[in-house]
């Protein structure tokens, strides 16, 4: 049987070549992965911005959780949005897999191959995003501390280690003899605010919502999938979790240092991100002690 070719539309015909005889491969995407930007991520997953190409919201959020579990790991978080890429691959029909193949950069064979011959991790995914948890939970006590600290008491990184190591956030109704096990010690304090310090807010913002799935949400695993398309397909929590976030960025940057304001480089919220007022808790009396207990550090005089 003769087929003949439409010459005004060859790529759409040979398209359809490949779908009725396997004959031809699907063209790949033209566009290159760029380097991830988490504050153009912001965009997309709001939808400031549009998708360039099909599932880019859903793969920005991806290597937004990566960026959020590991923001000074740019290869990781861009390995993770194509682990989340190849992740949906297999989970969609066959029908719509030719079609993000040619739209998506994602999706193309030589990124796929490349990405498991630099694979950066000596283990899975999930089992990584376990490993933060500890990471987590002191920048999140962190970042609580220059949140709820009032203003005129001057909040600092050395009043929030201080604060933290004399257990400021532990529960008061754990007993006197296991306050230690949810105390943190000033060195590890200080490592997780290098790590995570611009990821902070929205760490925090996940921590003090609903949200905490977020964090847990590895591009490896399947459930990942439909939490993301259900997730995503709720824009006012969405907006919600950004907002959240916004608020703590705005609120605590003033609070910083001018060492850290200049060390940092917080991202940049698109328009759409408004900016919200939350109430906050206030420091108890108990917590109101350890803060009046600091006494900064005495500098020693060189000769």
């Amino acid at each position: 049987m003769r087929v003949l070719l439409d010459l005004r539309n060859p790529v759409e015909k040979l398209e359809s070549l490949h779908g009725m005889h396997g004959l031809y491969p699907p063209m790949a995407a033209k566009t290159s992965v760029r380097k991830f930007d988490p504050s153009d991520a912001i965009a997309v997953i709001t939808g400031y911005r549009r998708q360039q190409f099909p599932l880019e919201r859903e793969l920005a959020f991806l290597g937004f959780v990566a960026w959020m579990l590991f923001p000074m790991k740019a290869q990781l978080v861009q390995t993770a949005q194509i682990i989340g890429a190849a992740n949906y691959f297999i989970h969609l029909p066959k029908a719509r897999r030719a079609s993000l193949v040619r739209a998506n950069p994602y999706f193309s064979q030589e990124l796929f191959a490349k990405t498991l011959l630099t694979f950066p991790l000596g283990d899975t995914f999930s089992m990584e995003f376990e490993s933060a948890f500890n990471e987590l939970a002191n920048i999140n006590e962190l970042i609580e501390f220059f949140m709820i600290c009032p203003i005129e008491k001057r909040p600092s990184l050395l009043k929030a280690l201080h604060f933290i190591e004399k257990g400021g956030f532990v529960p008061a109704d754990v007993n006197e003899s296991d306050r230690n096990a949810y105390k943190r010690s000033r060195s590890t304090l200080k490592v997780s605010w290098v790590n995570y310090a611009i990821a902070g807010p929205f760490i925090w913002s996940a921590m003090q919502t609903n949200y905490e799935f977020i964090t847990r949400l590895s591009p490896d695993l399947k459930t990942t999938i439909d939490r993301v398309e259900k997730f995503l397909a709720k824009k006012h929590e969405v907006m919600e979790f950004f907002e959240l976030a916004r608020f703590c960025q705005v609120r605590l940057i003033p609070r910083l240092d001018e060492r850290s304001r200049s060390r940092f480089r917080f991202l940049e919220f698109p328009p759409n991100v408004t900016l919200v007022d939350v109430e906050l808790s206030e420091l108890d009396s108990a917590q109101t002690t350890i803060l009046k207990d600091y006494r900064p550090p005495k500098l020693i005089d060189k000769d």
